[in-house]
């Protein structure tokens, strides 16, 4: 029986969303509220009542709309994420503390104001998180090919003419800004290949090879800028991709070992990344060489003490002190008090990031989120890792808290994304299609 068009059930549902004010729902609770309705129509009919009695019925057992619509106002109402919210700006201003310290014992022999620009950059961030959080995430999936395509060539361009620092041209001038365009493009690539790879066939031999292109592309201009540590972030979340997109585990597989020969292939052939490489297992053995950082790190972090050493780093003891080896810095001046609070909000960050996925209704949400916490982990825990001697140092940030204009503006800009995800977590595959 087809109550879609009966004029007493639908009156009532239109006055029960009349009373909703996220209409995005309106779609949902519809579709919601008629199957409420046939299953009630269907008993009242099994039991001998006319179609006409059956419906009056149902629409008494249902109660007072108005009454309903304002209970599943409160449901759908939507709300922030609070807590990731909150610790996102904890972090933002944690790294604000950190370029003030820096910054007030000038520990940095290119005199930067680093304070002032990470405040100009903060605000932009929170600009970007409130603007995002407003704005419908689903409004991307159809733009997907088009930001991947933007993406690649603009990559492409920095890898052949960008800037060139430390040996790599990852850099590129916009206006009075400098944006590391490598460093950013995992994410945009995870926002465009979450839409390409939304209801993706894996198990078609085309799309399987597709699908390979798509990712390897991307990988191979990162790796020829050269940098491996954000070939490994972009190897992460695409291995997250694949997974969540419903890839088999031998096509995960195949992936996995093609994305990894090509991350080992630039180790193995340059000598001085192999020679940094084995100084990780053996600092000691190339002191005032590549295994130097690792025993100064070791040194810093042995002398910091529970509650720190206040305001008295040494800026003769480690190069880049503001973006790689930051978490070395607030241990020595904090403590390890304060590194331990440090991880363990990380830890919660990345558990309730990950934990929207669960919640979530559409595919396309799930690729996101899944993409998204990925790259937010490797940096995480890498940067973290790194400082404490436990993986080989490179060049990676600690998310929100390094300095870093591009970089901190593309994660606000993720964090605001992830809570436009959740202000519409409610709202099912079918809703969107209408």
């Amino acid at each position: 029986m087809d109550l879609m068009h009966n004029k007493k059930i639908q009156d009532y549902i239109n006055e029960v969303c009349s009373q909703v004010r996220f209409k995005k729902v309106h779609q949902e609770i519809k579709l919601e509220l008629e199957t409420h309705f046939q299953e009630i129509v269907e008993e009242y009919l099994e039991q001998g009542f006319s179609e006409e009695e059956a419906i009056d019925k149902a629409i008494s057992q249902m109660g007072d709309a108005n009454l309903i619509g304002k209970q599943l106002n409160k449901v759908h109402k939507p709300k922030p994420e609070w807590s990731i919210l909150l610790l996102s700006l904890l972090f933002i201003n944690i790294g604000l503390l950190a370029m003030y310290f820096i910054q007030k014992q000038e520990l940095l022999t290119n005199g930067m104001r680093l304070f002032e620009k990470s405040l100009l950059f903060s605000f932009i961030s929170l600009i970007s998180i409130v603007s995002l959080y407003f704005f419908d995430y689903s409004k991307l999936e159809k733009y997907s090919r088009h930001i991947y395509l933007g993406t690649l060539l603009i990559l492409l361009f920095t890898v052949l003419w960008g800037i060139k620092v430390n040996g790599s041209r990852c850099w590129l001038s916009l206006g009075p800004f400098t944006v590391n365009i490598v460093a950013i493009s995992p994410l945009l690539f995870v926002i465009a290949l979450a839409g390409i790879f939304n209801q993706w066939n894996w198990n078609s031999p085309q799309k399987l090879l597709q699908g390979l292109l798509l990712l390897a592309v991307p990988l191979i201009i990162i790796l020829a800028a050269p940098s491996i540590s954000t070939g490994i972030i972009f190897t992460v979340a695409c291995i997250a991709l694949t997974i969540v997109s419903g890839a088999k585990l031998k096509q995960i597989f195949l992936i996995a070992s093609s994305f990894i020969a090509l991350l080992m292939l630039p180790i193995v052939t340059q000598t001085y990344r192999l020679k940094r490489l084995i100084s990780f297992f053996n600092p000691e053995g190339d002191p005032l060489g590549s295994g130097y950082l690792n025993i100064q790190l070791s040194k810093i972090l042995s002398e910091s003490g529970l509650f720190g050493q206040g305001l008295t780093f040494n800026p003769q003891t480690l190069p880049e002190l503001h973006t790689d080896f930051i978490f070395a810095f607030i241990t020595y001046t904090f403590g390890w008090i304060a590194s331990v609070l440090l991880i363990s909000f990380v830890i919660i960050f990345l558990v309730r990031i990950a934990y929207i996925a669960k919640q979530v209704k559409t595919s396309y949400a799930r690729l996101l989120i899944s993409g998204f916490v990925s790259i937010l982990a490797v940096q995480f825990l890498w940067n973290i890792c790194m400082n404490l001697g436990l993986v080989p140092i490179s060049q990676v940030g600690l998310p929100f808290i390094s300095y870093g204009g591009s970089q901190l503006v593309i994660n606000a800009a993720t964090i605001g994304i992830i809570s436009s995800i959740y202000r519409q977590r409610n709202i099912s595959q079918n809703s969107t299609l209408f």
